[in-house]
């Protein structure tokens, strides 16, 4: 009698067990958007949203529920959007497939030889893909459907796909990122010429400033890769809204194209004779100079102007002096900077203080003249130098420190007013 007990109690285990076994199938989503749930009722807790044709494993069926297991999550959905694949679907999806992807390798192939006659016939032309998110989609916060929307897109955008999670992609759209429906992005060809996007040529072009920023986007927000010399030689792969895209040793960025020229920039030399001059001594020397003969193309920067400035710390004070060559004065040194920019000022320090517009001490900006007062000796004189920010002033001081940075306020000088000649 307890034998055949064990013996009943053991097949109906079997039986369970085949039953529960074979249950474990897999099933296919059949609405757009299926809510996967922590308990069998729609009271719980989201855990993710399925899509049309997402697979999932069915593990079991409580009330009208299949307890599912999708990717690393384990909850229930409700029944009636889950078609359960059976073992006849399965083998004939695996066949199509089979044939699918015989299919594609056989159109691969085909479509290779095709773009190799191409290539042969317009060498000018390739194809690029590019991923495309389709015109009027939401991007979301989170995957969930029903959350915070940070972008309506009003038209098709090219976007780069980070991640996908259960019919979700998180996308990077310029600034924007977040999550979007995987089904509406599609990989697009866009046939462009090899050369660049706008089919010309590049072609050569110089720098014309002596400082001038080379970016990595088109915006003068955009990050600097290196300043450019003067005459440095670039290759123009396309030019639009005041900016060039240009190719230096390989690099790729973008440059004013206030700042570029067809050819290089005129450059002379010339031989000066300069006498050393010191508080103590007045022993003459000669001295060669380099010295440049500029005429701009295009807009100057206050910027521009401080940095051509900074290259002449150090150089001597020397009244009257208007040259590297022989040294500057206060005012020479200022007349010459701007010169340099196609910019003539007044000779003497106090008719600079009449020249350009005036502007208050608290809207100073880079490059504007400041002007000031200054004992010597008896008498009050006037001195200038240019503004380069924080405070701060470059100017061809005296005879003991040439030209140096000095504070606006505290340097021994009486401020007077500022002018603004660009």
């Amino acid at each position: 009698m307890k034998k055949s007990i064990v013996i009943s109690l053991l097949t109906v285990a079997t039986l369970f067990c085949t039953a529960l076994c074979s249950f474990a199938s897999t099933g296919i989503v059949t609405t757009d958007t299926l809510r996967l749930r922590e308990g069998p009722s729609t009271e719980t807790k989201i855990l993710a949203l399925l899509s049309i044709d997402d697979k999932v494993e069915i593990l079991g069926e409580e009330n009208g529920w299949y307890k599912v297991k999708s990717g690393d999550y384990v909850g229930y959905v409700a029944a009636q959007y889950i078609n359960i694949l059976t073992d006849t679907n399965i083998n004939a999806e695996q066949e199509l497939n089979k044939d699918n992807n015989t299919n594609e390798e056989n159109n691969e192939n085909a479509n290779q030889e095709a773009n190799n006659e191409n290539n042969e016939n317009n060498e000018n032309t390739q194809l690029t893909q590019v991923t495309v998110l389709a015109a009027e989609q939401k991007i979301y916060i989170t995957p969930v459907i029903n959350s915070l929307v940070i972008k309506e897109l009003d038209e098709e955008k090219q976007v780069e796909v980070v991640n996908e999670v259960n019919g979700w992609s998180y996308i990077k759209l310029g600034t924007t990122a977040g999550w979007v429906r995987t089904e509406n992005i599609e990989r697009k060809e866009v046939e462009e010429k090899a050369s660049n996007s706008n089919n010309s040529s590049p072609k050569t072009g110089y720098i014309s400033g002596s400082s001038v920023n080379f970016r990595k986007t088109p915006s003068t927000s955009g990050e600097i890769i290196r300043k450019l010399a003067r005459n440095t030689k670039v290759t123009i792969l396309n030019q639009g809204d005041g900016w060039a895209e240009v190719k230096i040793n390989g690099d790729i960025g973008y440059v004013s194209t206030d700042y570029i020229t067809d050819k290089k920039i005129q450059v002379t030399s010339r031989s000066s004779s300069s006498r050393a001059s010191t508080n103590k001594s007045t022993t003459a020397t000669k001295t060669t100079v380099q010295e440049e003969v500029y005429v701009p193309t295009g807009t100057v920067s206050g910027t521009d102007v401080v940095n051509y400035a900074k290259q002449y710390l150090g150089y001597r004070y020397v009244y009257g002096g208007s040259t590297p060559s022989t040294g500057f004065d206060c005012s020479g040194f200022t007349s010459y900077v701007y010169k340099h920019f196609g910019i003539s000022l007044s000779r003497s320090s106090k008719a600079q203080a009449s020249n350009g517009r005036a502007v208050s001490k608290s809207d100073l900006q880079v490059g504007d003249i400041v002007c000031f007062a200054r004992t010597s000796g008896s008498k009050t004189v006037g001195h200038v130098g240019i503004y380069i920010g924080g405070g701060k002033f470059i100017h061809s001081a005296n005879s003991n420190t040439g030209v140096i940075i000095s504070n606006v306020d505290g340097a021994g000088y009486y401020y007077i007013t500022a002018r603004r000649v660009i």
